[in-house]
């Protein structure tokens, strides 16, 4: 390590300094407080953009959304819940499979989903954004 330093200054090269190595259990709940904001806003037809990166990518059964409801299968107004889901942390991304309900309070409709969503670390360090969100109901 102190050969790399040294031959790093020689060069005039900067290193730069290790990636904390993110573990499942570290961040399973500040993910899941995103996704469930996310799905949260989309029943309250909010746009929520604070929890999307500026140039994330979003598809919901075969559209490109760029505003709510983003996730497919949700409308405005009811209550939303994530059913099941499983987490996998690759390096600095962080990889979830989810399934979700919503259900209308209004009219009783309701609708199934399952998404795929990456989250990355944001630039500050201070918590999560959604990078890329791919959800879609049965058919």
């Amino acid at each position: 390590m102190l050969l790399a330093l040294s031959l790093a200054g020689c060069t005039g090269q900067q290193v730069a300094p290790p990636q904390p190595i993110l573990s499942p259990g570290a961040v399973e709940e500040p993910v899941t407080t995103v996704l469930t904001a996310a799905l949260s806003a989309d029943s309250r037809g909010e746009p929520a953009d604070s929890l999307w990166a500026s140039d994330a990518t979003i598809v919901a059964n075969g559209q490109v959304r760029d505003a709510p409801p983003r996730f497919a299968g949700v409308g405005k107004g009811g209550e939303i819940a994530i059913t099941s889901s499983r987490l996998e942390v690759r390096q600095n991304l962080v990889w979830v499979y989810l399934e979700y309900r919503w259900l209308s309070l209004k009219d009783g409709a309701a609708a199934e989903g399952k998404a795929t969503v990456l989250l990355t670390p944001k630039p500050d360090g201070l918590g999560w954004k959604i990078v890329h969100a791919h959800s879609s109901t049965p058919r």
